[in-house]
């Protein structure tokens, strides 16, 4: 997900919504750039499953093979990130602290 939000008031103006991003989608912008930042949440796999179910290790993956895998975001509100990726409204309910650049709830 890429979160766009006003630069003077943490208020998110925009999303680009998936888990991993292209080179088009880091083009993309919501909003005028001078007035607009953006947090960009990638989400990596961490484990790997053949066509029947079972773990394999990442050591252990062929090429030209296709896995499924668990992935989790790349972000330090991890939690955060997997409740708003199961119900992306919920994002209506935040903004960004200018300060940290995390989600906070709205006051």
């Amino acid at each position: 997900m890429i979160i766009f939000y006003n630069k003077k008031t943490g208020r998110i103006v925009g999303t680009i919504d998936g888990r991993i991003h292209s080179k088009a989608h880091l083009k993309m912008w919501v909003g005028k750039k001078e007035e607009t930042e953006r947090i960009i949440v990638n989400w990596e796999p961490y484990q790997f499953f053949d066509e029947k179910g079972k773990k394999i290790d990442k050591t252990k993956l062929k090429k030209n093979k296709n896995y499924n895998a668990d992935f989790e975001p790349k972000h330090p509100q991890k939690e955060l990130m997997r409740e708003l990726d199961k119900s992306p409204r919920n994002l209506n309910n935040y903004e960004v602290d200018l300060k940290t650049k995390e989600l906070k709830k709205k006051n």
